[in-house]
């Protein structure tokens, strides 16, 4: 019974953790109020946007089969702007979507982990 118990649990996490990120014959994305970000369905593109015309700085963090970690910018010319990158050697293996208000404090949604 305990067992079951936590089997369930475990599932019931993994599903409400994605549940802030989509995947389709498109690729992967990740929203919120502040921006978007988007996986291309090869893993080699990235593409983030900021959905606000204010002061909120947004970016992704993301990670590739090398282990290498990058960043990529939308940058700022009021607005919506979107920046985007290329992945060369390997693909994407996980992403995240950050924005920070007026230099504050950075916020990130959970990370998006491509499978």
């Amino acid at each position: 019974m305990r067992k079951s118990i936590t089997v369930l649990t475990t599932l019931f996490l993994l599903l409400a953790m994605t549940a802030t990120a989509s995947a389709s014959g498109n690729g992967w994305r990740s929203d919120s109020p502040e921006g978007s970000v988007k996986v291309s369905s090869d893993r080699k593109h990235i593409t983030v946007c900021d959905l606000q015309d204010d002061t909120t700085e947004v970016w992704a963090e993301y990670a590739t089969s090398f282990l290498l970690m990058h960043t990529v910018k939308a940058e700022k010319a009021g607005g919506f702007e979107c920046g985007e990158d290329t992945v060369f050697f390997g693909y994407i293996t996980v992403f995240k979507l950050c924005f920070r208000y007026n230099h504050a404090a950075k916020q990130c949604n959970r990370s998006v982990w491509i499978k």
